[in-house]
């Protein structure tokens, strides 16, 4: 009985606390499930697609600086052929300056937490597309896309990976599971995090980066954000 009592004790126990890494951790093993289910469909016959969020940021500054072989590194998201960066011709974001985007990217949506960055394919949708199903027009659906979002560092905790230069910030490259985030230092309080679910190397990941500014007021509206 008092074995019985022992264990009933346990279970009503408190629930331990999940860190924000945790979290990001089952997010990323989500979202590889979905890519490799999108791959298997693939083989049928369908389109392409797979799962994480990206971010890109701002750093003034000019070619950024890395640790030793960085470039090298595998590409992220899927193990097909690389995408190009290309100058980015389109309307400047409200609250971020652009200077690459992947070959055939356009900015789907701007507000002032982030970007979402998507392929051509998703422009004027038919009208019969629901985006709740076809994700790939709904911008708040990062599959297949590039993300940028900022978040308050007090949320991130201590980080891990390569420390690298871009223009003066720091930043690091960030390793959950099989996924590379850039997080970049764009104030005392604010990260800017580049998660990319497209084929990037490292050392493009690091130029999106580096050739993004984050603009002054969305960072401050960031910083405000704490605690709320």
């Amino acid at each position: 009985m008092n074995d019985l009592h022992s264990r009933l004790t346990r279970f009503g126990g408190p629930v331990p606390g999940v860190s924000a890494d945790t979290v990001a951790a089952d997010l990323a093993r989500g979202h590889r499930a979905a890519r490799r289910r999108r791959t298997a469909r693939i083989a049928a016959g369908s389109a392409f697609g797979t799962a994480a969020l990206a971010a890109v940021v701002a750093v003034l500054g000019t070619t950024p600086t890395t640790t030793p072989d960085i470039s090298a590194r595998p590409a992220i998201g899927a193990t097909v052929e690389t995408l190009k960066l290309v100058e980015y011709r389109g309307e400047q974001p409200k609250y971020f300056t652009i200077d690459k985007v992947p070959d055939g990217f356009f900015v789907q949506k701007d507000y002032e937490g982030g970007l979402t960055i998507a392929p051509d394919k998703a422009r004027n949708p038919a009208p019969d597309v629901n985006p709740s199903v076809d994700t790939l027009y709904n911008p708040d659906d990062f599959t297949g896309k590039i993300a940028v979002y900022l978040e308050n560092k007090f949320y991130r905790g201590e980080l891990t990976g390569d420390t690298v230069d871009l223009g003066g910030r720091k930043a690091i490259l960030h390793e959950i599971g099989e996924t590379t985030q850039l997080i970049i230092s764009v104030s005392d309080d604010v990260y800017a995090t580049i998660q990319a679910d497209v084929p990037l190397t490292q050392a493009q990941l690091l130029e999106l980066g580096a050739g993004l500014t984050v603009h002054q007021d969305a960072i401050d509206r960031q910083g405000r954000a704490r605690g709320k």
